[in-house]
């Protein structure tokens, strides 16, 4: 195998040497064939949109894409090519909302070299010296919009699950103990097998999407994973602004079920079949449930109030 270390460049070494090199955790969102909901995508966006952040480290994608199976977009004004967007994988760091550094690494999964890739990754969570390594995706499911996103935990060592729940649940994909089940990989799943074998903790979320809005952006399914996220890393990342960008697209969403009785009839047995799971079993679809925390519940409130003051409006925004 080629040497790893070739696949990614450093940017400038003075922002290297400010990079604290103990107790960092890197979270990665690196969403390829199945990503429902656009959920890691809208994840990634979002961060860095909302945060501080700096460049530290680029991949040569043209060694890791196929770009004849997976098209960059160009950009055409009637007469000319104004640019084609070749899609960038890199590594950046981060600060949240309490100045407290953590890294980032997004972009495309790659097509190609996904051992090569991997033990890039290693190296480079020994270079800065990484502490926990936290994955997100998103999955189609049989679940209803209408019910709290169920989300999936795993992880390379048990004990960074906690206290979460563990019992396979009837209908969810973990197994029962002493069994195994096969399924199609992510590179995430060869990542955290690989951070495994090198020593390194490593744990996700998979956060479960009703399968009729796969193809479509639903940002419900980003904030799960960052709530999740954001517990499990230890980090205080921004919600409020995702939440609100949820409540719309929730709304957009109710209005046009109104309009689609056949849909309609969709989500009412996937909310029966939902609660008589949760009835029978304890516990819904999931490992873990999403729910506000209680700093968003009051933000939302807050400006509930707020709006309430100034239009009359009576109808509390959902979370």
């Amino acid at each position: 195998m080629r040497d790893p270390r070739d696949l990614y460049s450093f940017e400038a070494s003075e922002l290297l040497e400010a990079v604290p090199r103990e107790g960092l955790t890197l979270v990665h969102a690196l969403p390829g064939m199945v990503d429902a909901g656009n959920a890691c995508r809208i994840a990634a966006t979002y961060l860095r949109d909302e945060l501080r952040h700096v460049r530290l480290v680029s991949f040569d994608v043209d060694e890791l894409l196929d770009y004849r199976g997976s098209r960059p977009q160009a950009v055409f004004d009637g007469v000319s090519f104004q640019r084609v967007e070749i899609p960038e994988l890199t590594l950046s760091l981060m600060y949240d909302d309490s100045d407290q550094p953590f890294l980032l690494l997004d972009g495309p999964e790659p097509d190609l070299q996904w051992k090569r890739l991997a033990q890039a990754i290693v190296d480079l969570v020994e270079f800065f010296g990484v502490r926990r390594v936290v994955g997100m995706q998103a999955v189609p499911m049989a679940v209803p919009h209408t019910r709290p996103i169920g989300l999936f935990a795993h992880a390379n060592d048990p004990e960074l699950l906690g206290g979460q729940e563990r019992r396979p649940p009837e209908g969810s994909l973990r197994p029962e103990e002493g069994t195994e089940i096969v399924i199609p990989a992510g590179f995430g799943a060869l990542l955290e097998v690989e951070l495994g074998r090198a020593g390194h903790p490593a744990m996700g979320y998979a956060a479960q999407v009703p399968h009729y809005l796969a193809r479509t952006d639903f940002p419900a399914g980003a904030l799960a994973l960052l709530r999740r996220v954001s517990g499990g890393a230890g980090l205080d990342l921004p919600l409020v602004a995702l939440g609100d960008l949820t409540d719309a697209a929730g709304a957009a969403l109710e209005s046009t079920l109104e309009r689609n009785a056949e849909v309609g009839q969709v989500v009412s047995a996937l909310e029966e079949q939902y609660d008589a799971d949760r009835d029978e079993e304890g516990s819904p679809l999931a490992t873990t449930v999403d729910m506000p925390t209680a700093d968003e519940i009051g933000d939302h409130f807050e400006r509930f109030l707020a709006d309430r003051d100034g239009d009359g409006r009576d109808t509390p925004p959902s979370l």
